[in-house]
């Protein structure tokens, strides 16, 4: 009878558990952005590059633990909150695009609906090679002669 009540509370709460630590970057921008994760006590936690109009999960549940950095970072501090969290979106060039604080574990983060400038510097257009003398498609056709 116990483990029977074990499994039916371990299916209920295991749809909990496949968000544990993790955030749903979701980039509705039309730039390819740069997402950076830190902790609540701003630590880096993070980064994942997302491409315009595309989404992922970031999570921090895969060998993450105790990777604090600081004057002692050989002692495992997960002890410290890592939420909530804060995301940074970033252009690719470096760039900043938005900021979302305040975010929840199992939360889901637009790129657009951040605060922030929400703009990234426009793509140096190639410079082509110049167009040749004369409009060759507007150029009178050719009539045949007339046979009499």
């Amino acid at each position: 009878m116990k483990s029977w009540i074990f499994v039916v509370l371990g299916m209920l709460f295991s749809p909990y558990l496949l968000f544990a630590g993790s955030v749903r970057l979701i980039n509705n921008s039309p730039y390819d952005l740069r997402s950076v994760i830190r902790g609540a006590d701003g630590t880096y936690l993070g980064e994942v590059i997302v491409k315009s109009q595309k989404e992922t999960v970031w999570t921090d549940t895969y060998g993450n633990y105790g990777t604090y950095g600081g004057a002692n970072a050989s002692v495992n501090q997960n002890y410290r909150s890592r939420t909530p969290y804060t995301v940074l979106w970033y252009c690719l060039d470096g760039g900043d695009y938005a900021v979302c604080d305040t975010v929840a574990t199992g939360a889901v983060v637009t790129s657009q609906g951040c605060m922030g400038a929400r703009m990234c510097k426009p793509a140096k257009q190639e410079k082509y090679p110049p167009e040749p003398e004369g409009n060759y498609l507007h150029e009178a056709p050719l009539t045949p002669p007339l046979t009499q």
